[in-house]
């Protein structure tokens, strides 16, 4: 019998360059590692950093600016900037998810595998810099002048600073995977200070499993955090529209 049957090869599609580099500057802006009103480099600079000619760079802004996620301002100030990613493409964004919601489902049941577990080494391997570091995040996203790109922005800091503080590269690898792809969603979720303090005070239980090394406790906390975004998301993105679509 041939081997062949057994075998699960992915056929080679073409990819442009211009396409590798859209990819790494939107998973930049959607793990807001580049902010809002940030200016982006000069298409001469990214062009270098790439080691790419500029109309490849041109390319790949071109489709960020399409997707809504930067735009050219032209002036003594002028330059590209981020723009907030909460604040804009909300019909467009809440249509992707919509559509896209079975694959969305299939992240975030496997988000409930990797954080809690990724938490689990962290409770033994964070360094006390580390947890420094969270408790500022989490301390910024209480103060009064918190906006809601920031706010957003430190949530994801604290996810991603726990998977790195496992010490293992693939589950930090595996959040920075994750997150890209329900961060969108997220983005899109309500935001008052009813939501700052609910997240203010899960995240704390979560800090102080980390900080008392309590492994159990830290997948337990992580777990219990994050099993009912998908649920959450659901509710505020979904349901909301059909229930307008079955009224109209």
């Amino acid at each position: 019998m041939s081997s062949e049957s057994h075998l699960r090869f992915e056929k080679v599609t073409a990819k442009k360059v211009s396409e590798f580099i859209r990819e790494q500057l939107e998973e930049a802006i959607i793990l807001k590692e580049l902010l809002s009103e940030e200016r982006l480099p000069t298409e001469r600079e990214l062009a270098e950093i790439f080691n790419v000619s500029r109309i490849t760079v041109r390319e790949a802004l071109s489709e960020l600016e399409s997707k809504g996620l930067i735009e050219k301002r032209v002036g003594a100030k002028g330059g590209t900037f981020v723009l907030p990613v909460t604040a804009n493409s909300h019909k467009r964004t809440r249509t992707e998810i919509k559509r896209d919601w079975e694959l969305m489902l299939k992240v975030f049941e496997y988000r409930t595998i990797i954080e809690p577990e990724g938490a689990f080494l962290a409770a033994e391997r964070i360094t006390a810099g580390e947890l420094e570091l969270l408790r500022s995040y989490l301390d910024k996203s209480m103060e009064p002048d918190c906006t809601r790109e920031w706010f957003r922005a430190l949530d994801v800091k604290f996810h991603l600073t726990i998977a790195k503080a496992s010490g293992n590269p693939y589950y930090e690898a595996a959040v920075r995977q994750i997150r890209t792809k329900i961060n969108p969603a997220l983005d899109l979720m309500p935001y008052d200070e009813e939501i700052r303090s609910l997240n203010y005070g899960i995240h704390m239980e979560i800090l102080a499993a980390l900080q008392s090394h309590d492994r159990e406790l830290s997948r337990d906390m992580m777990s219990r955090h994050i099993g009912n975004s998908a649920h959450a998301i659901y509710a505020r993105l979904i349901a909301v529209d059909e229930e307008g679509d079955s009224h109209s």
